[in-house]
């Protein structure tokens, strides 16, 4: 008898104790949904302007590692590990997001007859590659004054190809830094375009250089 009280008891508390994990599983699922943040292409360059390059241009998806091939915008608190700023994602995995950037940038130099993004179908004369090695903000110490202002530091490996046997024509490193404007995630996603803005530009300026010097097709 006293058994059978001491189950019936245990499942009564059970009974009692199933809402409430109902409740707190529903409270996580209705949760308020991440902030989504995009970056924009850069405006076009003056340094860029002048006779057309009769080549056609494929961007490919570039490669990174798992902990940057995400929506979720990157914070390095230290060389030797990862973090994520929470509530906040970008609005597309950043590789794609990122080659999406560049198809735009170089169509805005309105250089070249054709550029499109991975996928597309049409003959193409060069392609451009990368590696993404960096691409995640910090806060490095200001001179042993403890935390200091946000950066954000993006660094890409491009490789210029020729599509029809993928042989490469040339390769560079780009990278570039910027500082948060202020804090606050929309300053610190403010960074993040002003790096990327950079380096995006230069990889114009230097496909534009590279595919003049090679000869469309050639």
């Amino acid at each position: 008898m006293i058994r059978f009280g001491k189950f019936l008891r245990a499942a009564l508390v059970a009974a009692a104790l199933a809402p409430l994990g109902a409740c707190a599983l529903a409270d996580v699922a209705s949760g308020p949904p991440p902030s989504l943040y995009v970056l924009k292409a850069p405006a076009r360059s003056e340094a860029i302007q002048g006779v057309a390059v009769p080549a056609q241009i494929v961007v490919e998806d570039f490669s990174a590692p798992a902990a940057i091939d995400t929506t979720r915008i990157v914070f390095q608190p230290n060389e030797n590990e990862i973090a994520y700023y929470a509530n906040a994602r970008w609005s597309d995995r950043a590789p794609r997001m990122i080659s999406t950037l560049l198809v735009e940038t170089l169509s805005n130099t309105g250089r070249f007859p054709a550029v499109i993004g991975p996928g597309g179908t049409a003959r193409m004369d060069y392609a451009l590659v990368g590696d993404i090695r960096a691409f995640a903000a910090s806060r490095p110490a200001d001179a042993g004054l403890g935390q200091g202002t946000t950066k954000v530091r993006v660094a890409f490996y491009v490789r210029l190809l020729r599509a029809r046997d993928r042989s490469i024509v040339a390769s560079r490193a780009f990278s570039s830094e910027a500082a948060a404007p202020g804090s606050g995630m929309a300053n610190v996603v403010a960074a993040y375009d002003a790096a990327l803005g950079t380096v995006l530009g230069e990889i114009a300026d230097w496909t534009l250089e590279q595919s003049l010097a090679a000869g469309a097709g050639s």
